[in-house]
């Protein structure tokens, strides 16, 4: 029976990454609303009015950008704490039969601005959490080894942040994307010699389990299903684009995401402006595009279940559902029907599939996997990722690991000024 390998997988939220100092969606929906008042919105109206993102010939309407800004301050003023909720809002404006086609326009292009704002606050975080708590915390998920598989683990990460990468390097565990190319790019025309050398797997391709993701071996297969602040696609969606992770420590494999996020292209000694359609540099020294991968707001993906191009992330995360005997679920609050829906399909289709659901604060098991309740196919913890972690490793609950990541919390209000102060200048 010992030598009977139990395959796993993590299902990984927002909470995994909060002891680094990464924002929960209210701390990040506060950062986002704190640069709006109704002074500055009418600014910032002012501003965005100016421009033709649709070219001279589909002008944007000012009435509706007006609008947009006020579904924000409503939001706002009514208390709201969720930022995709507020997204979502946007973005159901921006198909509502009721308005004009500029309005349309208008609305989907202040989801835009919206999006550059929030992946702009994130990759803010991550460069700060990862320089103020993460060399901190390191030590506490030491254990994090002990939550894998002894072959290889799926996980599937939520987050768009980058620290499972962080902890797999410096922790010295494998790791892949499953990529199985490698492309360059330059850092700007300005710097043809700076190369920046990413990874890559073809759309058409990425739900074949046969490409370089770990099959028997020991090592982390990680798919991040709503994209990564890393993660880039190029060639109009056909090339999903990833950072190297052949790093001997985070430090280096932050210092290339810091590059990723400095790629440009100058005209006139001037960088031209980009938002989620980034403005690059291709080998040849030419004008090029390469797009944010980020999912937010509230149509991440399609509401049915069955396969569909440009969804095939969701696919792997299916398929390699119906092979696991256990999937830890830490840090999610169970809040994304895509996700919510193959969680009852596997658990249909996947008898022997069980369930750890790891949260700080109590919660009942959620009502859609109440009738999955039985025979200890679902399992609730109360505590953190880390203290999780150790627990599984030691049998024990280590009472100076807990106090230590309670003082974090001195660490991650700084964070959240340093964030604040920065965005707003």
């Amino acid at each position: 029976m010992n030598n009977v390998i139990v395959k796993k997988g993590l299902l990984l939220g927002a909470g995994f990454s909060y002891d680094f100092g990464m924002p929960l969606a209210i701390e990040l929906t506060d950062v986002f609303l704190g640069l709006f008042t109704m002074r500055s919105s009418e600014r910032f109206v002012d501003m965005l009015a100016q421009n033709s993102p649709y070219g001279d010939e589909r002008p944007i309407s000012r009435s509706a950008l007006k609008q947009g800004m006020d579904i924000l301050l409503s939001y706002k003023t009514k208390g709201g704490k969720n930022y995709e909720e507020l997204l979502a809002n946007i973005q159901a404006a921006a198909v509502d039969y009721k308005y004009s086609q500029a309005d349309k326009d208008t609305f989907h292009y202040l989801f835009g601005v919206f999006y550059n704002i929030l992946y702009k606050i994130l990759c803010d975080y991550q460069l700060e959490a990862h320089k103020t708590l993460y060399s901190r915390n390191l030590q506490w998920f030491k254990n994090f080894g002990a939550i894998l598989s002894k072959e290889e683990t799926w996980i599937y990460s939520l987050n768009h942040d980058l620290f499972v990468e962080c902890l797999a390097i410096d922790l010295n565990i494998p790791i892949t994307f499953g990529d199985k190319y490698n492309i360059s790019f330059p850092l700007s025309n300005m710097q043809m010699d700076d190369l920046v050398n990413l990874t890559y797997s073809n759309r058409d391709d990425i739900q074949k389990l046969e490409s370089a993701y770990f099959q028997g071996s020991y090592g982390i297969n990680l798919l991040k299903l709503h994209g990564g602040l890393s993660e880039l696609h190029y060639q109009d969606g056909s090339k999903l684009c990833n950072q190297l992770l052949q790093h001997q420590t985070s430090d280096g494999l932050i210092s290339d995401f810091s590059n990723i996020l400095n790629m440009g292209y100058f005209h006139n000694g001037v960088q031209v402006p980009s938002g989620k359609d980034r403005v690059i540099t291709d080998l040849n020294g030419d004008l090029d595009i390469i797009c944010q991968s980020m999912l937010t707001g509230g149509s991440k993906y399609s509401l049915t279940t069955n396969e569909k191009p440009g969804e095939e992330k969701l696919q792997i995360f299916s398929k390699t559902l119906s092979h696991l005997d256990e999937l830890t679920i830490i840090g999610y609050g169970f809040g994304d029907k895509h996700v919510n829906n193959r969680l009852i399909n596997a658990m249909v289709l996947n008898e022997s599939l069980a369930l750890v659901i790891v949260d700080p604060i109590h919660r009942p098991v959620p009502e859609f996997l109440e009738q999955f309740n039985y025979k200890d196919r679902i399992r609730t913890v109360q505590c953190g990722a880390a203290h999780w972690m150790e627990y599984t490793n030691t049998k024990q609950w280590n009472s100076v690991q807990i106090e230590e990541l309670k003082a974090n919390a001195h660490l991650r209000a700084i964070i959240k000024e340093n964030i604040t102060r920065k965005i707003g200048c």
